[in-house]
């Protein structure tokens, strides 16, 4: 039982750690401070962390901080995508939609959109609406 206790407390001790770096990068991404986004978002995203991982795709898409890369957006937003993350998904369908990173497919985008939308985003559901 003791064990089961250190252990829980151990995955909480880093999911707060993992949530205070994702806020630095926030809060550096809001000042403008696009590289010190990166660096707080970057060992995050590598170790699985999706929103991370979403928040890196978008540095790239909009070159922030980094040369645009359509290419590697798309890669980051997949990682993100596959794990479920609505804004992911929904980033990702907008490249496929676009031909950003990807070869342009409206099939593969609604797919995308639909994923997001299931998940009640928004964005998703207004957009597939308007492809309707």
């Amino acid at each position: 039982m003791r064990l089961k206790q250190i252990g829980l407390g151990l995955t909480l001790a880093l999911l707060i750690a993992f949530h205070a770096h994702a806020e630095d990068g926030q809060a550096a991404y809001d000042k403008g401070d696009y590289g010190s986004a990166l660096a707080s978002w970057q060992p995050l995203a590598e170790k699985g962390d999706a929103a991370s991982q979403d928040s890196i795709g978008s540095l790239y898409a909009l070159g922030k901080g980094v040369p645009q890369d359509y290419a590697q957006a798309t890669a980051w937003f997949a990682k993100a995508a596959d794990q479920g993350l609505a804004k992911a998904q929904f980033h990702l369908g907008y490249a496929y939609l676009r031909g950003d990173g990807v070869t342009r497919d409206r099939n593969m985008a609604i797919a995308w959109f639909r994923k997001a939308a299931a998940q009640g985003y928004a964005p998703a559901q207004s957009i597939l609406d308007q492809m309707n």
